[in-house]
């Protein structure tokens, strides 16, 4: 008796509490430690209602392995008419002094803006691809990237 009672407050909180991320859209892709220039981290996500703004964040973190202060993110944002917009982004990942921006310990996590209040004008399948632009073939300290999505 008691144990159906338990199951049954257990069962109808769980039906109140909201597991949902706050985001539209939010993806993380590894990237090794070790991205390769030619291994561009994928994203796709479907629209199916135009009213309203987005807000696209790029979510990096990266080790003390990594070697720079900024990073170069060349990206391509696919409509689902296959209109193609391109992008050559560059980000400060640690001050003047060295210290590294962003919350963290032994990893640093930082939000950088990619794009802010962008209308979305046709509903369907929407992809966005990033890849480093950096000197190195295969960068190091760059632990995964994700996209995140709010609408307004």
């Amino acid at each position: 008796m008691r144990i159906s009672k338990l199951l049954f407050i257990v069962a109808s909180v769980a039906l109140f509490v909201q597991c949902d991320s706050p985001h539209f859209y939010q993806n993380q892709v590894a990237t090794g430690n070790n991205w390769s220039k030619n291994a561009p981290a994928k994203f796709e996500f479907e629209v199916k209602d135009t009213v309203g703004k987005y807000d696209f964040y790029l979510l990096t973190r990266n080790s003390n392995e990594y070697p720079y202060s900024n990073l170069y993110l060349f990206t391509e944002f696919t409509n689902p008419k296959g209109e193609v917009f391109t992008d050559t982004l560059q980000y400060y990942l640690a001050f003047q002094d060295g210290e590294w921006v962003g919350k963290g310990n032994s990893l640093k996590e930082l939000y950088l803006m990619y794009r802010e209040n962008l209308s979305i004008k046709d509903t369907g399948t929407y992809k966005l691809s990033v890849w480093h632009g950096m000197r190195d073939e295969n960068l190091q300290g760059i632990e995964d990237i994700s996209l995140i999505v709010d609408k307004k």
